[in-house]
């Protein structure tokens, strides 16, 4: 349910971005521009993918994981649907991601999620209470999804390492990548925290 550009096919398959699946405009990729949030995505995939409860936790597992690297710019068209020849769908790899905090001319404080979280957008007031919230209105479990949110984060950090030094040996050493590194570790340690606090429970 997410892609960029024209509908394309490709080995049989047809590829559909969740704003043109939805029947939107190319334009209304943001939620707070008029394009779709998690729920219009998540009804869609309950309606057209051939394995709806499946897909349905892998979006969920991406909004994840761009909360945790900071991920400013999943929006509509950055999910996919593959449709198959008999019509059914598939939610899309992921694609086109991007973290924030390697870019130290933003504003920490002013970062916002292109799609919400229990009604928030901007990073630093998305919390365990936002996640159970917006996991309610989706019809998911709360307890599952905020347990797989941990999961996820502590994934990130423990592969980061393990990442980096592909990316070396791979010829890829630029500044960047190691700043992009350390800020995404950081990043999903601090959620992790957060999350995992007594206080932050129920």
């Amino acid at each position: 349910m997410t892609g960029v550009g024209p509908e394309l096919v490709s080995c049989g398959f047809t590829r559909k971005t969740s704003a043109k699946a939805l029947g939107l405009a190319p334009t209304l990729k943001y939620e707070n521009e008029g394009g779709p949030g998690a729920r219009a995505v998540v009804t869609l995939l309950r309606s057209v993918s051939g394995r709806p409860e499946e897909d349905m936790h892998r979006f969920v597992d991406a909004m994840a994981f761009n909360w945790l690297i900071a991920g400013t710019d999943a929006h509509a068209r950055n999910y996919s649907l593959l449709i198959g020849a008999a019509g059914r769908g598939r939610l899309a790899p992921l694609y086109d991601i991007a973290s924030a905090p390697p870019y130290g001319d933003l504003d920490p404080q002013r970062l916002k999620l292109a799609m919400k979280i229990g009604g928030e957008y901007r990073l630093r007031d998305v919390g365990v209470r936002q996640w159970r919230k917006s996991t309610v209105e989706l019809g998911l479990d709360p307890d599952r999804v905020l347990a797989r949110v941990v999961e996820l984060a502590g994934m990130i950090s423990g592969h980061m390492a393990e990442v980096r030094l592909r990316a070396q040996e791979d010829g890829l050493d630029h500044p960047l990548a190691g700043l992009l590194a350390d800020a995404i570790t950081a990043r999903a340690r601090h959620c992790a925290g957060m999350l995992a606090e007594p206080a932050n429970r129920g």
